[in-house]
């Protein structure tokens, strides 16, 4: 019954924002951003706390000029993506322009798969309805299904209809084991914190010791797959600019963890000369690195 309510819910907002006209929602957008900021103060001390360690140089003027904007980030992308759940190709490909696809296109005519590496960076929603209609390859995203299986069933149906392909997490090894004849590209968005430790590889990255997925890295290496970065930046309001570069070209000559390094290293270049497009409101940091004991 839980479920039913909170689908019945999501399905409301969707209605009540999904077919807006773009000027209006973000002046809806405007209002919620101070509302999460101002009045929720939704994660604020998560915010406050993942800048502040990852600046420590910055002032206290200069973080709290990044928070306001996240907020105003936070609020567009939220209502973004309920409006990417019913835009139109011909409204997508206006708003979310690839520059270069030729650098994702030349691995398909080489009949190569390819790893694309985005982040939790700018509008990452609109990249999963963009892929397919932009690039030659096949388009496979790994994701993290949502726990509502109502919402996820509705979710897939929107987000897959310009033909992406869902692969859930935790099948990742039967689709690495089970590559299509024709070229793919696979759509693996590392940033967030990994639920196992064991498995976790650790890079320092904004000034701390960081805990990320495994997965992008085994699997590149393992299947020699050329790795890109996937760079989305907002232009204006409503619109973005994805650049491709490459990482790696042939991760299987490379040692276990640089494609990890390279992807992180990377993001932080990225973040670090806007920072207020990344998602700081996510528990980026819970997972701490244990002691080597002296018996290890």
């Amino acid at each position: 019954m839980m479920q039913f309510l909170e689908y019945l819910f999501f399905r409301l907002g969707v209605m009540l924002f999904a077919h807006l006209p773009f000027w209006l929602l973000f002046r809806l957008s405007d209002g919620m951003a101070f509302v999460l900021h101002r009045v929720l103060r939704y994660r604020k001390k998560i915010v406050l706390g993942n800048l502040q360690r990852s600046f420590p140089e910055k002032s206290e003027e200069e973080l709290a000029a990044i928070t306001n904007l996240f907020y105003r980030h936070l609020a567009d992308i939220l209502l973004e993506g309920m409006k990417g759940l019913f835009i139109s190709k011909e409204e997508v490909l206006k708003r979310y322009r690839f520059v270069n696809p030729e650098v994702v296109n030349r691995f398909f005519y080489e009949g190569k798969h390819v790893f694309a590496m985005p982040a939790h960076y700018g509008n990452w929603e609109w990249g999963v309805l963009s892929f397919a209609l932009q690039v030659e390859h096949q388009v496979i995203g790994v994701y993290k299904p949502i726990h509502n299986p109502l919402v996820e069933r509705f979710m897939a149906e929107r987000r897959t209809r310009f033909g992406l392909q869902l692969a859930p997490y935790y099948q990742t090894r039967q689709t690495m084991e089970n590559l299509p004849a024709t070229p793919a590209l696979y759509i693996m968005m590392s940033d967030q914190s990994p639920s196992s430790h064991k498995k976790a590889q650790w890079v320092q990255f904004l000034n701390q010791e960081t805990a990320c997925l495994h997965g992008a890295d085994f699997y590149a290496r393992k299947l020699d797959c050329p790795v890109l970065y996937m760079d989305i930046q907002r232009v204006r309001r409503g619109y973005y600019e994805i650049t491709f570069s490459e990482l790696i070209e042939r991760p299987s000559q490379t040692q276990e963890g640089a494609v990890t390094n390279a992807y992180m290293a990377k993001l932080e270049s990225v973040i670090r000369a806007k920072p207020e497009d990344w998602l700081w409101s996510h528990r980026r940091w819970k997972s701490k690195m244990r002691p080597i004991s002296a018996d290890q």
